[in-house]
């Protein structure tokens, strides 16, 4: 009896099989959030062209919306797009610059900049365009 179950058993595990898909590669979003990283980074390292602490605090300063978000996408590397938001103290986020839409899963990488009393914050979703990783 026992030999029985145990080989009911076993063919019953051989039988039943479970797929349990394999969970998303953390590569691709960290991929995108280190190119949000960079681009944020760049933009905050560029210098001031008038006055400012840098081109981004200088642009924001200036009421140059447009022209922030603008700089920031266009010094992300190539196969990668992403959409600006910005937001002061306590806005909703509004988007400026080139606007898109999304082809895939999205990372959103934010930035607190302080412009003279206020606290602006940067947002960048981006995504990959034309199969890059």
């Amino acid at each position: 009896m026992l030999t029985l179950f145990w080989l009911f058993f076993m063919s019953a595990t051989f039988l039943i099989r479970i797929d349990v898909p394999d969970s998303r590669s953390i590569a691709h979003d960290a991929s995108l959030e280190a190119a949000g990283e960079s681009v944020l980074q760049y933009g905050l390292g560029l210098d001031a062209e008038i006055n400012g602490e840098n081109r981004i605090v200088e642009l924001l300063a200036d009421s140059d919306y447009n022209g922030a978000c603008t700089l920031l996408q266009e010094a992300l590397i190539n196969g990668k797009q992403a959409n600006c938001w910005l937001a002061k103290n306590s806005a909703t986020s509004n988007p400026y610059g080139l606007v898109g839409s999304s082809s895939g899963p999205t990372v959103t990488v934010h930035h607190l900049v302080t412009v003279n009393s206020d606290a602006w914050t940067i947002s960048l979703t981006l995504w990959n365009i034309g199969g890059g990783a």
